[in-house]
C-alpha cells in the first residue's frame, strides 16, 4: 500500500515538474494503424529514448517492427475480466517505466485503458498527437493538453454544441414558462374574486 501511494506521488511530481528524467525504459501504448506505430518508434528512438528498451501495450496479436530485443508486450485481450484487467494494470505499474508514450488517436479502442494508465503509472507521460506531434503531460504543456482533450472529447462537434446550447437556454425557458403560468393564475384569481369584491363593497 505504501508503494502504491509513493507511485501516485511520483506520477503527480512528473506532471508538476517540467523536466524529463533519463529514459531507462519506455512503455508505448499503441493505437491506430500499425505503419504509424512503426514510424513513431523510429521517431522516439531518434529524439527521446535512444536505444532504451521500448515495451508495448496493444490490442493486436503481433508486434510492430523496431522494438528491438528484450522488450515485453501486454495485450488487452489476454485480460478478459475485471480482475484480470486490474492484475495487468498493477503488473504494469510495478515495471516502473521511466516514461510512457500514449498515442491519442481518434479511435475509441483502448480509450479507457489510456486514461487509467496515465493516472496509474509512476512515469512521465508523453502524449502523441498525430497532428501536433508529441508533448509531455506536465504544467509546461497545459495548453497543448487542454487543446488535445477538447478535440478528442468532441466538444467542438455540432451535436455537442447543439446540446450545450439547449442546456444553457433551458433555465430561461423554465423561467418564462413559470412566469406565464403565474400570470395566467393571477388573472384567474382576479376574475374569480373581482365581482364578489364589487358586490360586497356596494352593500
Amino acid at each position: 500500500m505504501i508503494g502504491f501511494y509513493r507511485g501516485k506521488l511520483l506520477c503527480v511530481r512528473w506532471i508538476l515538474k517540467k523536466g524529463v528524467p533519463p529514459i531507462r525504459r519506455m512503455l508505448l501504448v499503441e493505437s491506430g494503424p500499425r505503419k504509424d506505430t512503426e514510424q513513431l518508434i523510429r521517431n522516439l528512438r531518434s529524439t527521446i529514448c535512444g536505444d532504451a528498451p521500448i515495451d508495448l501495450f496493444t490490442c493486436l496479436p503481433d508486434d510492430p517492427i523496431g522494438l528491438g530485443t528484450g522488450y515485453r508486450a501486454w495485450r488487452t485481450f489476454e485480460a478478459d475480466n475485471h480482475s484480470a484487467r486490474w492484475k495487468m494494470l498493477l503488473g504494469l505499474r510495478q515495471e516502473r517505466h521511466t516514461a510512457a508514450a500514449i498515442v491519442c488517436s481518434n479511435s475509441p479502442l483502448l480509450a479507457g485503458w489510456k486514461i487509467v494508465l496515465a493516472a496509474l503509472l509512476p512515469a512521465k507521460i508523453l502524449l502523441i498527437d498525430g497532428r501536433d506531434g508529441f508533448f509531455w503531460l506536465d504544467r509546461a504543456h497545459w495548453r497543448e493538453t487542454l487543446r488535445l482533450g477538447i478535440s478528442r472529447s468532441g466538444i467542438r462537434s455540432p451535436e455537442f454544441l447543439r446540446r450545450a446550447l439547449h442546456v444553457a437556454v433551458l433555465p430561461f425557458q423554465l423561467c418564462l414558462l413559470l412566469g406565464f403560468a403565474a400570470k395566467v393564475h393571477l388573472a384567474r384569481m382576479i376574475r374569480s374574486t373581482g365581482p364578489h369584491d364589487r358586490s360586497g363593497s356596494s352593500g
